[in-house]
């Protein structure tokens, strides 16, 4: 006898904010019982079974929710022998590979399969509307069939992009404002790709990649492999701004003068200096400056033409290296044929205009685990003609050992069977049921088993291919322990960050070496560590090695990293974090207090629902500012934050003026680029926190003013008494205030 899964226990789950969820029952006399999770609407949840408490496995029985949305019956899939128990998880966002999406389109024109066709080579959409299994609706969604062997592979299941904000500029689906579902030609499992993007996402700028089954109409059409677009939307996840210029390597096919296998054409190989000789290589898809093709032609003259005792400092001006090495050694562990290393092309790059370097973003992965390709050899390219990035940089040895000691990491951290094997195992468990009721499947179930079984053994080939070849074998010293300043420095300090190496084996030790910037971008300085921080005798002390960085202003973040050569013929590398640079460790420079600020906080309101509109008539957060000066101040180029370990979070414009012994409202609204008035990009917080105002940079960032609050209600400001001004408080709002 089926007895229905015993829920009457709530259990509590993390919250992606730190906040709990509880999984509420309600009792329905009609439908059966149904969920509902109590928490931060903006969370979204996925739900875990289990019978003992211990082990949990997904519930297919259940799709993904919101906090405090619509309760959701338990279908009849929930009836099971014995009784279990629930659980809600948060999910990861929109690509969490734990979860098989539901992508419902309905178009309301009739011919919406030829118009999709015409729109994959005319770039048209046809509109359709999108529901998500957790109920998110976005309307006037533009669609388009896309590919070009796969959309002649696929048969009648087509690869399909979803363009969210067709019609809406400020349209999103999860905070994604473009989907691509791809039909998985030729991978009967569904996952490489999915496989691939999860790795390559957590060290390289690239997609992500999930599992969804997509109807159409009502229609089902089967499981697809869902990636977000390269769009504005990826590179604000991995760059200061989307501001740069974002390119893409296309494959062009051709012979040796026009593109193909054995050529350079799109792989950054020069051509001479006309911008002419490079436009039918490269598609430039977001053009934010007039010279966008000069620098490209500028950088590929300086990767081909420097002399090689200058290549090494001179082309990290032009490349972001390290993050090129990482995406390298990525694509070639896992045999990407759609890569710079095979093909020369079918890979993205970005110019990031912070630093001035291009960076590089992963394409394409359905050709990831090339079959063919199970012995590649780690450093393929590296002595021919036709791959500059491969074949200039990997002979220089530093940088070969840098880039061979990211394949180790991956190899160590992702890309090791007893890792890999139970990611496929989980995209299966997600997927399995869904694509044995395909319809537009051209494969039988018995290839699908095969097809997982060849996958997780290619993986283990690889893997020991990898481990075992002659480059990646020399031991790496160990990095014990790094260690930075306990407390924040003063602006005039200059801190010493030590590392705690060891050699492995009999190599013994050949160098330690110091990373650090003070931006989140751009180039690293370098110095050499010595053993105790005072002498350079490779390690002749007790292992503890240190150097210096240098003093910055006051609220700088500084980002460092260590690296240790070992003293065998290659010098093999080793990093702290392993990571680096893509994660660092940091200290923060502390905020010297000014002395005699002209300008101070005022006076704030961190719920206002009708006391004062800004000048788009909204009932906005605002802070106060007063000149207590008997001169004109210029705020221009000076901060406002809520956040100390953020102290450059809003810049004042230019020109920003407050008269002798006036005030000046500033918005806190999250609406920076609104005019008039001045709006920050951070809203205040009614429970309470801080609000500092911090000096221009020519200044060293000194703290002119702060401002820590408990919680506010509404209505009511908190500012400084008019018998004392050196007290803040609770104050009524009057129009002596913010209407000043």
């Amino acid at each position: 006898m089926k007895r229905r899964i015993n829920i009457a226990l709530i259990l509590l789950s993390l919250a992606a904010n730190g906040g709990q969820a509880a999984v509420t029952v309600l009792q329905s006399t009609t439908n059966g019982p149904a969920l509902q999770v109590i928490g931060d609407q903006d969370d979204e949840w996925r739900f875990e079974v289990s019978f003992d408490l211990l082990n949990w496995d997904l519930a297919p029985f259940i799709s993904t929710m919101f906090s405090d949305a619509d309760p959701k019956v338990l279908p009849s899939e929930a009836l099971i022998s014995g009784a279990g128990f629930l659980r809600a998880q948060p999910t990861t966002g929109l690509f969490d590979p734990l979860v098989l999406r539901t992508i419902d389109l309905t178009f309301t024109n009739t011919n919406w399969a030829t118009l999709l066709t015409s729109g994959r080579t005319t770039g048209s959409n046809t509109p359709t509307v999108l529901v998500l299994d957790n109920g998110v609706t976005a309307t006037n969604v533009g669609a388009r069939y896309k590919g070009n062997t796969s959309f002649m592979m696929g048969g009648a299941k087509k690869s399909v992009n979803l363009d969210i904000n067709y019609l809406d500029a400020d349209a999103r689906v999860m905070g994604y404002r473009a989907i691509n579902l791809n039909n998985a030609a030729g991978d009967e499992t569904i996952m490489r790709e999915p496989v691939y993007f999860t790795v390559m996402n957590t060290y390289a700028p690239s997609p992500q990649g999930a599992l969804a089954k997509l109807y159409i109409n009502g229609a089902y059409w089967g499981v697809y492999s869902m990636v977000d677009q390269q769009n504005n939307d990826l590179l604000d996840e991995w760059f200061p701004s989307h501001e740069g210029d974002r390119w893409r390597a296309p494959n062009i096919g051709g012979g040796q003068g026009g593109g193909g296998f054995t050529s350079g054409a799109s792989a950054f190989s020069y051509r001479g200096a006309s911008v002419s000789s490079y436009k039918s290589n490269y598609e430039l898809k977001s053009d934010n400056s007039t010279n966008a093709w000069e620098r490209l032609v500028h950088a590929i003259d300086v990767l081909n033409n420097t002399p090689a005792s200058e290549l090494r400092d001179q082309v990290e001006t032009v490349f972001a290296v390290d993050r090129w090495l990482w995406f390298l050694a990525i694509e070639n562990i896992f045999a990407d044929d759609d890569s710079y290393w095979n093909k020369g092309a079918d890979y993205a790059f970005y110019y990031e205009p912070e630093s001035g370097r291009i960076h590089p973003v992963e394409h394409d992965g359905n050709e990831a685990f090339a079959a063919g390709d199970v012995s590649l050899s780690p450093v393929i390219g590296s002595t021919g003609t036709n791959r500059p990035l491969l074949y200039k940089l990997l002979p220089i040895e530093e940088l070969r050992q840098r880039y061979l000691a990211h394949m180790r990491t991956v190899l160590a951290e992702r890309f090791h069977p007893e890792v890999l094997t139970p990611m496929t195992e989980q995209f299966h468990l997600v997927s399995v049921a869904a694509i044995a009721q395909d319809p537009k499947k051209n494969y039988s179930m018995v290839t699908y088993t095969n097809d997982l079984r060849a996958l997780r053994t290619w993986v283990t080939n690889r893997y020991k291919f990898l481990t075992n070849h002659a480059e990646l074998r020399p031991l790496a010293p160990g990095i014990a322990a790094v260690t930075g300043p306990a407390v924040a420095p003063a602006p005039s300090e200059i801190p010493t960050i030590t590392a705690t190496v060891r050699a492995n084996g009999t190599n013994g030790l050949d160098s330690v070496w110091l990373y650090w910037r003070d931006q989140p971008y751009g180039r690293f300085s370098v110095a050499p560590m010595f053993d105790d921080g005072a002498h350079g005798d490779g390690g002749a002390g007790d292992g503890t090695f240190g150097a210096a960085t240098t003093n910055f202003t006051g609220g700088h973040k500084i980002h460092y990293y260590v690296e240790a050569r070992s003293g065998d013929a290659v010098r093999a590398a080793a990093f702290s974090p392993a990571r680096a640079e893509q994660e660092t460790y940091s200290y923060r420079v502390a905020l010297a207090p000014a002395a005699n600020p002209p300008v101070v906080i005022n006076e704030l309101m961190a719920d206002n629902t009708k006391t004062i509109a800004d000048p788009q008539g909204q009932f906005d957060d605002w802070i106060e500012l007063r000149n207590v000066t008997t001169e004109e101040v210029d705020l221009g180029g000076c901060y406002l934050t809520d956040n100390p370990n953020n102290p450059r979070k809003w810049r004042f414009p230019d020109k920003t003026k407050i008269p002798a012994g006036g005030y000046l409202i500033v918005w806190a609204d999250e609406n920076g680029p609104d005019t008039p008035g001045l709006h920050t990009n951070f809203k205040l917080a009614s429970e309470g926190e801080q609000v500092l105002l911090v000096d221009r940079d020519a200044n060293s960032n000194e703290l002119l003013d702060s401002v820590s609050f408990g919680e506010q209600f509404p209505n009511v400001s908190y500012g400084r008494t008019a018998a004392d001004p050196s007290v803040l408080g609770l104050m009524n709002p009057t129009p002596g205030g913010a209407n000043r």
